[in-house]
């Protein structure tokens, strides 16, 4: 078993760490040392913040990570799907511009007018 999954999450989890969470707890601790017992619904709402990212897409996709499983699974598929269908339509396009081309320089012969006058 591949301990990648592991090596990766714990890197997620120390810049998380290192750029949010320490910073948000020295501000907390800070407005604590300022404010005294006024600073208990500044922690709350912190608090409910940071509930509310763990539930939310965000915190689905940490845990995802966590348990091993990948973001999508048929997003290859759905991918590739995508890709023939914009490849049909990029040679559709360039037959009709060889078309449109062929079309305008056969025009243009015959709409020339003599310059030799």
């Amino acid at each position: 078993m591949s301990h990648k999954p592991i090596e990766q999450m714990t890197g997620l989890l120390a810049v998380v760490g290192i750029f949010g969470i320490v910073p948000a707890m020295l501000g907390l601790m800070f407005v604590t040392s300022q404010l005294g017992a006024a600073s208990i619904p500044i922690w709350l709402g912190v608090s409910g913040a940071a509930w509310l990212i763990s539930k939310g897409p965000i915190g689905e996709a940490l845990a995802m990570r966590r348990r091993g499983e990948a973001p999508g699974a048929d997003t290859e598929e759905t991918t590739l799907a995508v890709l023939d269908d914009l490849r049909a339509r990029v040679a559709e396009l360039e037959e009709r511009q060889d078309f449109s081309e062929r079309l305008l320089a056969a025009k243009n012969d015959t709409v020339r007018p003599d310059t030799a006058r």
